[in-house]
This record gives C-alpha cells, sequence and structure tokens, in this order.
C-alpha cells in the first residue's frame, strides 16, 4: 500500500498540469489533485497553502464556469474518489510522508 500511494500522489502533484487556453481541464486530474491537497491540507493544515498551490498550474488559465463543470463530471468524480479511497484506507504516517513528499515535488 505505501508504495502505490506514494506513487500515485507523487505523480499526481509531479505531473505537468500547465492547461493552455486551448486545452480543456483533465477532469481526473483535477479531482486527483484536488483530493491530495484536500486531505494533505486536514492532515498538516499549517502547510494548506502550499498544498493549494499545486492547483495553480492546473487552475490558472480557467473560468470559474470551467472549474465548476469539471468539477460536476464524471470524470472528475472517478479521480477524487480514486486518490481518497487510498488515502483513507493508508496508514497516517504513510499518508503525511505522501504529503510531504507532493510538496517536494512541486518545488
Amino acid at each position: 500500500m505505501k508504495l502505490s500511494l506514494l506513487v500515485s500522489l507523487c505523480a499526481a502533484a509531479g505531473f505537468s498540469l500547465a492547461a493552455t487556453a486551448a486545452q480543456a481541464v483533465d477532469g481526473v486530474r483535477l479531482g486527483q489533485m484536488e483530493a491530495v491537497v484536500a486531505h494533505c491540507s486536514q492532515v498538516k493544515p499549517a502547510d494548506s497553502v502550499r498544498y493549494r498551490e499545486l492547483l495553480t498550474p492546473l487552475t490558472s488559465d480557467v473560468s470559474v464556469e470551467e472549474l465548476a463543470a469539471v468539477r460536476k463530471s464524471r470524470e472528475y468524480q472517478r479521480g477524487y474518489e480514486s486518490i481518497t479511497g487510498q488515502l483513507a484506507a493508508a496508514k497516517k504516517e504513510e499518508v503525511i510522508e505522501a504529503c510531504a513528499g507532493a510538496l517536494e515535488s512541486n518545488i
């Protein structure tokens, strides 16, 4: 479990997240990233701003309306739930380590 959790979080945080105006936001990726941010912010509230910054490359060029539509999509829900499930099943120590790794990979 530990390895798959670390790989999932680091991959989610480390992917190239740049979205261009011509590209639609990837609902699965946004869901995964928002699940990471939500969970890691609960685990370590002091770093919540840094976790939210992980979303900036993915959301900075997208309108509020587009983000709202993506968040309602089946793809978004699937991405969010996949990461949330892994985080819920993991040991707290593993989650803390994985969250720290997500921040480190974004430096």
